[in-house]
Parts: C-alpha cells; sequence; structure tokens
C-alpha cells in the first residue's frame, strides 16, 4: 500500500514537471504545426495526470467535495438574502465574501469542486472551462473577480451559476 501511494505521487510529480516544462516551451517556428505538437502534448501530459488524479480519489471525497461546496454556498446564499433585505449595499458584499474567513472558505471549496470537475470531464473544453474558473490562484483575487462591486442581489446570482454548476460537476464525476 504505502508503495502504491508513493509511486502515485512520484509520477503525479513527474507529470506536473514534464507538463510546466512542455508549457513553457515555445515552438521556436512559426508554423501552426510547431505549435499543434506542444499543444497535444501538454494535453497528453495533463491527460495522464488527470487518470492520476481520477485513480486518487475515492467516492467518500467525492461526496465530500460536493457537499463541502454546497453547504457553504447556501451558508454565503443566506448571508447574502439578509444583506438584500438589509439594504443591497455593494460594500455589504466586500465585508461578508471578499473581506471574511468565510469567502476564503468558499473560495478553497469551489476550486476544489472545479479541479474534480477537470479531472473527469471528458471534453478538452470543459476541462480548460473548470481549470479557468480555478483561476486566480490568491484566494482574495478570486473572491474580487467574481464578487467585488456586487450587490447582495448580483451576488445571490453568481452563487446560483455555481450552485448549478456544481450540479453539473456531480453529474460528471458520477458517470
Amino acid at each position: 500500500m504505502k508503495r502504491t501511494v508513493i509511486t502515485i505521487k512520484t509520477s503525479i510529480s513527474l507529470c506536473l514537471v514534464v507538463l510546466i516544462v512542455l508549457a513553457s516551451c515555445k515552438s521556436q517556428d512559426s508554423t501552426s504545426d510547431g505549435v499543434n505538437n506542444v499543444s497535444d502534448s501538454v494535453r497528453k501530459a495533463q491527460d495522464h495526470v488527470d487518470s492520476l488524479r481520477k485513480t486518487h480519489y475515492l467516492n467518500n471525497d467525492l461526496s465530500i467535495i460536493f457537499l463541502d461546496a454546497t453547504s457553504w454556498i447556501m451558508k454565503t446564499q443566506m448571508a447574502m438574502t439578509r444583506a438584500e433585505i438589509a439594504g443591497n449595499k455593494k460594500q455589504m458584499v466586500d465585508s461578508l465574501v471578499i473581506n471574511s474567513t468565510t469567502g476564503d472558505t468558499l473560495c478553497l471549496t469551489l476550486r476544489r469542486m472545479y479541479e474534480a470537475g477537470a479531472v473527469f470531464a471528458t471534453s478538452y473544453a470543459e476541462k480548460d472551462q473548470y481549470r479557468a474558473m480555478r483561476e486566480p490562484d490568491s484566494s482574495k483575487l478570486w473572491l474580487q473577480k467574481y464578487f467585488k462591486g456586487n450587490t447582495p442581489t448580483q451576488a445571490l446570482t453568481t452563487l446560483q451559476k455555481f450552485q448549478n454548476d456544481a450540479t453539473v460537476i456531480n453529474k460528471i464525476v458520477r458517470r
């Protein structure tokens, strides 16, 4: 068992290094064939990393990811609903989501959910879409990207989109 875990970790590390090297390499060629070959190589490396991650996920882990995401979305929706009733002002979203530990936890749980979606997605378009939802890396910047300048009503719309994504990704994972 220990040997298998070490082998998986080593394989993931090796694949990530290969992925980083391939992603950072740019074809000196100006032809599109060189670019497509690098892109294909990066896709193959990412597919290999995703297959290793799939074996790493357990059903229990996946259930926890979706329960956490749904729970934090609902908690944030309740806070936004109260803020909407209290005045529906933009600074309310900043204090309740962007500048709070609640927002940080929401960000982390949603990023885990989107990573699972990227790993289990069947098309490259879906994989890219879910990986893009994890950007930027900083939770503060991520929260600002999706909530800065929003009223509680707008924040509720964003949270509903995240809830819809959770439902779709859960279906993808459970196929």
